[in-house]
């Protein structure tokens, strides 16, 4: 699929690195002080390196250096507000909402926050730099995590030209934690009838793709869009980033040229209108917890951008599984 949240810079954070192309589209005994201030949290990092951070979770935080403060040399964080969601897992995606700074001796900026940009954040554990996911792993959903991370546990020496980071910066991260999906993440709902001239799909194990037995007759001329799971979250919306699973097969031989189950991991798409038209129109008003089949024509698909090195021709009708995991 075309649109993939991907790995933008500010979205994913300070990743390691990516294993795989894609078509579809932050220890240690801190002593710290907490309060309640006029229903916001207050923290206070004493010692070499302080900080106070303010503000209700969900809400951007005002993040303050006390005048003559030295980042600390050692990784620190601090849930300030306990949250009772689940935790955080190795390769889960966290849907976040963050705030990020860099310290270097008296000097600090801000770097980064998704706060500003009227939608969360994604961050992939086990993918961001060794404090972020250190710091993260393991922590409650519904929590207030605040971190500050040395250059030994960020990017080492040699910094970060792209995101303006030197080797000499210590990053502060204030990470609100939304959501988070396992790969095992799936659709839940209300099972509806299936159209047996269209594919039919059975689920596979927790965690596992789906079989899609596609007819041998031709496909149809016109976009099919068909709800096989119903789930009773809210009707996305197509401005919204979504938390997907998915796989795309193509109607002529069935071959599967994506499939975020086969990657083991779930897949963020930033907006639906970065999608190719059928997915945008076949998804649109979808419910969340819902697993979705989509028949798409090539006037509908990919048409004369279709992904040739995946075997996906010109006027190829592909076939789409989709579960809506998430919207935000």
């Amino acid at each position: 699929m075309r649109g993939s949240a991907g790995r933008p810079r500010a979205v994913v954070g300070h990743p390691e690195g990516r294993r795989s192309r894609r078509l579809i589209v932050l220890a240690g005994g801190v002593v710290a002080l907490l309060a309640l201030v006029a229903g916001a949290t207050l923290y206070l990092l004493p010692g070499k390196d302080p900080l106070t951070v303010t503000g209700a979770f969900g809400e951007r935080p005002q993040v303050t250096f006390a005048e003559g403060g030295q980042p600390g040399e050692d990784l620190k964080a601090v849930t300030v507000i306990a949250g009772n969601g689940a935790a955080v897992g190795q390769g889960d995606l966290a849907v976040v909402q963050f705030a990020s700074y860099t310290w270097a001796g008296a000097s600090h900026k801000e770097l980064d926050n998704s706060h500003d940009r009227g939608k969360p954040a994604v961050m992939r554990i086990g993918e961001l730099i060794p404090g972020l996911d250190r710091s993260l792993l393991g922590k409650k959903i519904g929590s207030r995590v605040v971190m500050t991370i040395p250059p030994k546990d960020g990017y080492g020496a040699a910094g970060n030209a792209e995101t303006g980071v030197t080797g000499a910066d210590t990053l502060v991260y204030v990470v609100d934690l939304l959501a988070t999906y396992p790969k095992t993440a799936s659709a839940t709902g209300r099972a509806r009838p299936a159209d047996p001239s269209l594919p039919q799909v059975t689920a596979g194990t927790a965690g596992g793709a789906p079989a899609v037995a596609i007819p041998a007759s031709d496909p149809p001329g016109e976009l099919r869009a068909e709800t096989l799971i119903e789930g009773d979250g809210p009707a996305i919306r197509a401005d919204q980033m979504l938390i997907t699973h998915y796989q795309g097969q193509i109607w002529r031989g069935g071959k599967v040229f994506d499939s975020s189950w086969n990657r083991g991991e779930v897949a963020p798409l930033s907006s639906l209108t970065g999608t190719i038209p059928g997915i945008l129109e076949g998804l649109t008003g979808k419910k969340v917890g819902s697993r979705v089949l989509l028949v798409i024509p090539p006037k509908d698909g990919y048409g004369k951008k279709a992904p040739e090195a995946a075997g996906v021709k010109d006027d190829d009708t592909v076939v789409f599984v989709i579960d809506i995991l998430g919207a935000y």
